[in-house]
């Protein structure tokens, strides 16, 4: 009882402190703190600190699953309270939106119709939560992961070796890859909307959470999170017909009644909401990592993953600046689009620095919210699409 309890402290602390470290060490602020926090809980989970005796193994990672299964469903909400649809441009922005879900869809058919026989049993549930990955984020994967019951080991290899895609990717894309889709597409975007660059780029976005007015507005996100995660274990349950809870309907029903409850005005003005849902992925992500056993990591397949979501991450790229040239879409938006699927709105602000074009920030976020909302969706459409190849 005693060590779940000091394991529950860590997971809820460690996230804290690895933020804190990673604004004040560069090498672990280039690192960032996903990968921080992965890298710490798979030491964590390899140096012996856990129960080895078969039986009371089990219990601890019964335990560790437990944890995991809450913060996701709880998580979503949060995160989806964020999105703010009216301020979502039209035109061109859609249309850079809809080429680069569905180049992202159509480079994991193709990764996986070339790879799947190297991938391993759960090819085809590494190629849905790829998909949700590149078009929301690392909590599209987590969703993906507990809707299709993806083994955790695997989800370790797909976060980790996307880690490493991605550092790449942005490399290629402040190293030269704006330029170059500059020079193909032949136009840059000029938006007459001018963005505080600083407001997307507060290095610490957890430093007013203690203030009175923050703690009452987390109150209510929690609330309606909690009803929101109440209300779709009950529809979840129904699904289920009995066999348990249907993780499918659960993390649809959660994602659709959180998008509803954002046309409420009110729930629009919760700036705090997605850094508080943030926070939980971070939490997640430690605790996957702790799952993690190293000697049972097929180190050959991890080969192919990385290959796999290479493929994924700059075939998309490329095609969307090819679609974006021949439907008229000027270059800043659709690397800014292709940058904010891949790596979520995060990212969004360092590669408009690059560009030295604030003005595709809007864009960029709202099409990162965008493409966060439907990635559920499209994670579970493609899966039952790579099923039937």
């Amino acid at each position: 009882m005693i060590a779940k309890l000091l394991l529950i402290i860590f997971y809820i602390l460690a996230p804290a402190a690895v933020l804190w470290v990673c604004r004040r060490v560069k090498v672990l602020n280039k690192i960032g703190p996903v990968l921080t926090l992965y890298i710490l809980g798979v030491v964590v989970a390899n140096i012996g600190l856990f129960p080895t005796d078969p039986e009371e193994h089990k219990a601890f990672t019964d335990f560790q699953d437990s944890i995991s299964s809450i913060l996701v469903p709880l998580a979503l909400p949060m995160m989806l309270f964020g999105c703010n649809f009216k301020k979502f441009s039209l035109g061109k922005s859609l249309g850079a939106l809809i080429i680069g879900t569905l180049s992202v869809a159509a480079f994991v058919v193709v990764g996986y119709g070339f790879f799947r026989e190297h991938l391993g049993e759960e090819a085809a549930m590494m190629g849905a939560a790829l998909t949700g990955q590149y078009t929301g984020g690392a909590a599209n994967l987590a969703s993906v992961k507990q809707m299709l019951g993806l083994s955790t080991e695997n989800f370790v290899v797909l976060s980790t070796c996307n880690l490493i895609v991605s550092f790449f990717y942005l490399m290629f894309l402040m190293g030269g890859g704006v330029q170059l889709a500059r020079k193909i597409v032949g136009k840059r975007a000029h938006v007459e909307q001018e963005v505080n660059l600083e407001e997307y780029c507060d290095e610490n976005p957890y430093k007013d959470f203690g203030k009175k007015s923050s703690l009452r507005q987390l109150l209510k996100v929690l609330g309606a999170a909690v009803v929101i995660m109440g209300i779709s274990v009950g529809i979840g349950t129904v699904a289920g017909g009995g066999n348990g809870i249907s993780m499918v309907a659960l993390i649809l029903s959660i994602t659709t009644l959180s998008l509803l409850l954002t046309m409420w005005k009110e729930v629009r003005t919760w700036d705090k909401s997605y850094d508080a849902g943030m926070y939980i992925i971070y939490i997640f992500c430690l605790v996957m990592a702790t799952m993690a056993d190293l000697s049972s990591i097929d180190w050959h397949q991890s080969l192919y993953i990385l290959i796999f979501q290479a493929v994924i991450i700059f075939g998309s790229l490329f095609v969307t600046i090819l679609l974006s040239r021949i439907f008229r879409i000027d270059a800043d938006t659709a690397v800014i689009t292709s940058d904010t699927l891949v790596n979520s709105p995060i990212c969004v602000p360092m590669i408009a620095a690059t560009m030295k074009n604030k003005d595709v920030i809007v864009t960029g976020i709202t099409n990162g919210l965008a493409g966060y909302a439907m990635g559920n969706y499209l994670g579970l459409a493609i899966y039952h699409l790579l099923l039937t190849m």
